[in-house]
């Protein structure tokens, strides 16, 4: 009887060994196939058709991001599109009511001037037909209340330190060209006399009038009131001698977010006080 015991209990050791030698060289094989395997995909990456398919796994990815980017870091772009493809005049910083932009631009000489376009978000448009009232969200709202939202503290700053401020008049494409051109004239005066409640009086002010918007298509319909921002630009830096219209022009062309002046009837600046 203890003999059959014992016999029974050296057979179970020995499929016990067994079992666990089976389960050590499964283990071993399946950490040689993953070699194999990442050997195969590092070498299946280096041809053409492996860099095909991982190119187009991170076109997923990279599409995917910034779509989301887009989304979030850019929400009130303006539609200002032009005809051809044109630098991207990111913000500077933003603030309750704006959109800042740094630009620069030479006059003809090759001297150097650099700008802060302020432009209101868009909720904030000039009333269609009127140089006197501007809307917020489709409603009309009084010059203090403008020059309280969109002329905050944190803009008010940014004024304070300029050589000199720009009240930009414009006026969309609908309507006579002539009369739509005066209302834009007027529409930078009214803008003037609304920053230079919130600025100190020794800031010179000029108005720049840019007129109608002209860049239409035949038959394109839709929305126009992108056409007639409120826009303030302040003057940051001048090098001696520069035409100051022909640098600020110069700025302000081919930006993709900015109303460029070849989209607009006239680029008429006059010094306010």
């Amino acid at each position: 009887m203890t003999l059959g015991t014992d016999k029974l209990k050296e057979q179970f050791q020995k499929s016990k060994k067994v079992r666990r030698a089976w389960s050590t060289y499964k283990w071993y094989d399946r950490i040689r196939n993953w070699n194999d395997w990442y050997n195969w995909i590092a070498s299946f990456l280096q041809t053409k058709a492996g860099a095909a398919v991982a190119l187009g796994s991170t076109a997923v990815v990279t599409t995917s991001a910034v779509l989301v980017h887009n989304a979030v870091v850019d929400p009130y772009a303006e539609p200002y599109v032009q005809t051809e493809v044109a630098p991207l005049a990111d913000p500077m910083r933003q603030t309750r009511g704006t959109l800042i932009f740094a630009i620069e631009g030479q006059d003809k000489a090759g001297r150097r001037g650099t700008f802060d376009v302020v432009v209101a978000r868009k909720q904030y448009l000039w009333v269609r037909g009127s140089s006197e009232d501007l809307e917020k969200d489709g409603r009309k709202i009084s010059g203090d209340q403008l020059a309280s939202d969109v002329l905050d503290q944190e803009v008010r700053d940014g004024l304070a330190n300029a050589r000199e401020i720009i009240a930009v008049g414009t006026a969309s494409q609908e309507g006579d060209p002539a009369a739509e051109k005066a209302r834009a004239g007027k529409r930078a005066g009214r803008t003037a006399d609304i920053v230079g409640t919130a600025i100190d009086g020794s800031i010179p002010i000029s108005a720049l009038n840019l007129g109608q918007y002209r860049e239409s298509k035949p038959g394109a319909a839709g929305a126009t009131d992108w056409q007639r921002p409120f826009m303030v630009i302040a003057v940051k830096e001048l090098e001696d001698g520069t035409v100051l219209s022909e640098a600020l022009a110069d700025a302000m062309t081919g930006k993709e977010q900015l109303p460029s002046p070849t989209s607009y009837s006239a680029f008429e600046l006059t010094r306010i006080r």
